[in-house]
């Protein structure tokens, strides 16, 4: 109880921000003297811009490095507003908001096509363009000398100083973290997080990979204006120098050590960029160097940042309170004891051909799936096998053929809308995204069916709580399903490979798919993972569920298929019952060989290299 108590307060609720957040509001009238006031307010300058790179390279896994650019531009909107008269700070954040967003798109626009560190350092010449802007509009910005006497913004009439200004920048703060918290605990912040895990997974998800990240450069750039009007009359004086190179290093620093993917990461970042030089300072000439071998103890010792550690002692927590749980209350793991009703429908493939390069690697496919039953592909490396489950999500286009799913065309459709209508994969390679616990993996099975609002999502609408809860009931109904429920809170990558590969299957079971596309899910597994593998497939068939399994684990498919077609070079060479396929003379002479029936190819249930056909599901390059 006391640690779902503490998971509540943590991670449940905002209501340690808010006791914080009137903690700080209170500190004038406490005493704190004007120079820690300032300390303050600058902590809340650098949370909010730390908060913007949270959410474009913590979440969205995009290394979008134009803050500082972002930064600099709200600040001299709010500048040239006042010394035109305009000294509404109301006015000021929207026109800063607005520029802040066209900035962000224009600078997230080469992310479309670039990626990591090239997008990296194409956004820092963003930066290295503040001077030269600066200059070309001297009459309005001041120019090198820049503008000063940038005191006193107004709200409804009334200027603000001292610590009504102090109050007014906290408060922004903490409005902009209440937002930022509902935008990434909700269905859009998780897709975002497969976003970076996987452009390949999220877009079998039904995302669309371009709307997510101009959504992540543009919501990331928003606090970052706002940030800067702040700045211009926290200091009164707006210049070039105050936006350098070294301010996006140290911004970006303290980012990653307070927990890029973490909510409460950007203020803790911020408070140890803003108070980490000045306890430094007590070390006289050693103050940089103990700085910086703070940071870099801090980095090394805790990759996740320090917000990261109570996310990992929470999760320990609930594990061993869970392992604590009397046998009698502890389902048995495989048991699959929950009852599901799967929505299974027929796939129907018609003269599919696909080519790289000249080369066929889908020649004239024809194949039929028919709903509630387990239907197998087999063949060499290099058949078609993966290019034709691509083909059928949406990742690959086919060249030719028609793709239909109950009589609905799904020819030409992106993976995205194909996730959408109702396919379901899973991976040669499992795509598990970093940092969630097996219930929250199995959640993000959810997000085919849509519901990425974010007006919803930030005012915590009725229809959220809905959505929370079905996608909260379907996941533990799923991991009930495959006898998975007593692993819910541990941490997904920390599963051994077999569990992995089952949680893959349970993650697209929650989505309810009409298909399901499974790709060598048996490989690496031992026995009694080939046997919780079957035992999930076969209820998942019980259920309604239609399953298209590619495997070269030929005795694993003879044992649960119903039915097989083999592929060579591209083409359905065979196709029939396991045993009439196994007595294949083509099948036996281009993949089984002689004992294949009994045995299999040779390294089919062991490690092998695969062919660049097969290498397209991998998650990390598509179309090959």
């Amino acid at each position: 109880m006391a640690a779902d108590r503490l998971r509540s307060l943590v991670t449940g609720t905002p209501l340690l921000a808010v006791l914080g957040f009137l903690v700080v509001l209170m500190l004038p009238a406490m005493g704190l003297d004007f120079y820690w006031q300032r300390q303050v307010m600058l902590i809340a300058v650098y949370t909010l811009i730390c908060s913007g790179l949270n959410l474009s390279f913590g979440y969205a896994g995009e290394l979008a490095l134009g803050q500082v650019a972002v930064f600099a531009s709200g600040a001299y909107v709010a500048a040239v507003l006042y010394n035109h008269g305009h000294t509404d700070i109301l006015l000021a954040f929207l026109a800063a908001a607005a520029v802040a967003a066209v900035a962000g798109l224009i600078s997230g626009v080469p992310g479309l096509r670039l990626s990591h560190w090239s997008l990296a350092l194409v956004s820092f010449f963003f930066i290295l363009l503040i001077p030269s802007l600066v200059s070309i509009f001297e009459e309005q910005t001041g120019g090198s000398a820049g503008l000063p006497g940038v005191i006193g913004p107004t709200l409804f009439g009334r200027q603000l100083l001292g610590a009504d200004f102090f109050r007014l920048a906290i408060a922004v703060t903490f409005v902009w973290m209440l937002v930022f918290r509902n935008m990434v605990v909700s269905r859009f912040g998780t897709m975002l997080r497969v976003l970076a895990s996987s452009t390949t997974l999220a877009e079998t998800m039904g995302g669309s990979v371009y709307r997510l990240r101009l959504q992540a450069y543009v919501l990331g750039a928003l606090p970052a204006g706002i940030a800067g009007v702040l700045y211009t009359y926290m200091t009164g004086f707006i210049s070039p120098e105050a936006f350098t190179m070294t301010l996006t290093i140290a911004l970006l620093a303290a980012t990653v050590l307070g927990g890029a993917d973490s909510v409460w990461g950007a203020p803790v970042g911020a408070a140890v960029l803003v108070l980490g030089p000045l306890q430094a300072a007590s070390f006289e000439q050693y103050s940089t160097a103990v700085y910086g071998g703070f940071l870099v103890v801090v980095g090394v010792a805790f990759s996740a940042g320090l917000a990261g550690i109570s996310r990992r002692l929470l999760r320990g927590f609930e594990v061993r309170r869970l392992k604590r749980r009397p046998a009698a209350d502890a389902p048995e793991a495989g048991a699959g004891k929950g009852e599901l009703t799967i929505p299974g429908e027929q796939l129907e493939i018609t003269g599919v051909t696909k080519a790289f390069a000249g080369l066929k690697a889908l020649n004239g496919v024809d194949l039929t799936v028919e709903p509630g039953t387990i239907t197998a592909v087999i063949g060499a490396n290099g058949a078609g096998k993966t290019t034709l489950l691509n083909a059928v999500s949406g990742v690959l286009r086919p060249d030719t053929g028609s793709i239909a799913l109950a009589g609905r065309e799904l020819t030409g459709l992106r993976a995205g809308k194909v996730a959408r209508v109702g396919v379901g994969r899973t991976f040669q390679t499992p795509l598990i995204p970093s940092g969630m616990s097996v219930l929250e993996v199995v959640e993000t099975g959810r997000l085919r069916h849509g519901g990425l609002g974010l007006i919803g999502a930030v005012l915590r609408l009725p229809p959220f709580y809905r959505v929370r809860r079905q996608d909260r009931e379907a996941a533990l109904a799923a991991l009930s399903f495959a006898g998975l429920e007593q692993r819910a809170h541990e941490g997904a990558n920390s599963l051994p490979l077999g569990t992995r590969r089952l949680l893959e299957v349970v993650r697209a079971v929650a989505g309810e798919p009409h298909i399901l596309l499974l790709d060598e899910p048996a490989a690496g597994l031992d026995d009694d993972g080939l046997h919780e593998l079957a035992t999930l497939m076969r209820r998942t068939r019980d259920a309604g569920g239609t399953v298209v399994l590619v495997e070269h684990n030929v005795p694993f498919v003879m044992d649960i298929a119903d039915h097989v077609f083999a592929m060579e070079l591209g083409e359905v060479i065979a196709s029939g019952t396991p045993e009439e396929v196994r007595r294949d003379r083509r099948v036996i002479d281009s993949y089984l060989g002689r004992r294949g029936g009994e045995h299999g190819p040779p390294g089919a249930a062991g490690d092998r290299s695969p062919s660049a056909d097969e290498t397209a599901s991998s998650g990390t390059e598509v179309g090959s």
